[in-house]
């Protein structure tokens, strides 16, 4: 048998590879290509693929399918990841300046780049001088900044530099495509930062889910060659527990290719591809859960309950359905699915993928790890529970063993509003007496 063709954990590098975002891709050209040569602010949870997709923007070949040609436009990828709290404005900009050296064509401007790079101080007049002579030069640059949350949740980072930034994309040849897992106005170090109008340049662009074609052409395309074709049944399967996300569909299709390498019946083939996924989904779901807020989380524990109890088979829910449990869940939802976290067809919503609600019915039901139990619990928040009306504290007091300590509080504030009380206690119910 062939090589397994599918990939995770490192993002893909080879634009033979890059499957869908053709919507994204377009966006972010036309700014590029249009007068103003404006920028764009790549907004996706983790693991969504922007890194993926800021490498597709990058090479030449595709590049050049959009007139931005080498000789003239200068693409300068920087991995913001590696960056801490002690790097500085001047530091980074070192960075920037060496990455426009290697890929500079133009001999005048390569040697105002080497100049300005061994000065000890690199102020904005500095930079703008330089940005002078690349518009003379009728040079074009375009910074792909991955992860710049590190920049804007940097303290070192102030309101000079991002004036600066501003000033030079709007002056000059100079355009930003920046990755960040939320719009970058929310991932501010400071209310100066936040109020700055550098953010105004940027148009965000969100990277959501896969759509279904796009989810089949890349299972399609990557078997193509292989001896291995995978079943409708498996394909359905690793809908179902995957999603259309690009992580975890191309995590689910390695373990399904893996086993095709020895017959096995299809309930076991099916057992061993969710098992594995789970396993690999759990650290990143869990960062999704745990940069959730409150409501968010609300509505995603219901959601996971629903499911639980329709027994996973698929069925989605409505508003309607919605607000018969969380009287607030619609101004959650679309915050969700800009996300990614749930998906709306025409009828109703769900989660992602299945793989997410039984990671989250774990994880609030998980009461064998707890460092209290229930009484001790009781005890500190008395004074809380006594607050409560008699049936909410009959219906809480019936869920609350069941469930893990740290989230005791989430399931309060949830049940104890009257508007969903007998609904949502009646709920988590059925599902933690199974």
């Amino acid at each position: 048998m062939t090589n397994n063709p599918f990939t995770y954990g490192n993002p893909i590098s080879d634009p033979r590879r890059f499957f869908g975002r053709e919507h994204e891709i377009e966006l972010v050209f036309s700014r590029l290509r249009n007068a103003e040569f404006e920028s764009s602010s790549l907004v996706g949870e983790r693991r969504i693929g922007k890194t993926s997709l800021l490498n597709y923007l990058a090479d030449r070949d595709v590049r050049r399918r959009y007139d931005l040609l080498p000789g003239t436009h200068m693409f300068v990828y920087v991995d913001l990841q590696i960056m801490n709290q002690e790097v500085t404005p001047v530091r980074l900009w070192q960075r920037l300046l060496r990455q426009m050296g290697r890929v500079c064509q133009d001999s005048t401007v390569h040697q105002a780049i080497d100049e300005i790079r061994q000065q000890d101080t690199i102020d904005n007049f500095a930079l703008a001088d330089l940005f002078d002579i690349i518009d003379e030069k009728n040079q074009f640059v375009v910074f792909l900044l991955d992860e710049f949350e590190k920049v804007t949740e940097n303290p070192n980072f102030g309101t000079d530099f991002f004036y600066g930034l501003r000033s030079l994309a709007i002056q000059h040849h100079l355009a930003l495509v920046t990755s960040s897992r939320r719009e970058l106005i929310e991932l501010c170090h400071s209310e100066a930062i936040r109020s700055s109008p550098f953010f105004n340049i940027f148009a965000n662009i969100n990277v959501g889910l896969f759509t279904e074609d796009e989810a089949r052409d890349l299972i399609d395309t990557s078997l193509d060659g292989t001896e291995v074709e995978f079943s409708e049944d498996i394909v359905q399967m690793i809908f179902r527990i995957a999603g259309f996300h690009p992580y975890f569909l191309q995590a689910a299709c390695y373990h399904a290719f893996e086993t095709y390498r020895r017959p096995l019946p299809l309930l076991e083939q099916a057992q061993l591809i969710a098992g594995q996924l789970y396993q690999e989904a759990a650290p990143h779901v869990a960062s999704y859960w745990h940069t959730s807020d409150e409501h968010e989380k609300i509505v995603l524990t219901l959601l996971a309950l629903l499911e639980r109890r329709g027994h996973g088979s698929g069925q989605r829910f409505d508003l309607a359905d919605l607000h018969e449990y969380y009287a607030r869940s619609d101004q959650t939802m679309s915050r969700l699915e800009k996300r990614g976290l749930i998906v709306e067809h025409e009828d109703g919503f769900k989660l992602f993928n299945a793989a997410f609600g039984d990671w989250i019915t774990e994880e609030i039901t998980d009461v064998a790890h707890d460092p209290r139990g229930y009484d001790d619990w009781l005890h500190a928040n008395r004074p809380t529970f006594d607050k409560l009306s008699n049936t909410a504290r009959h219906e809480i007091g019936q869920i609350l063993p069941k469930i893990s300590d740290q989230y005791r509080d989430l399931i309060v504030n949830w049940v104890s509003d009257p508007k969903n009380l007998l609904t949502a206690a009646a709920l988590l119910r059925s599902v933690l007496n199974r």
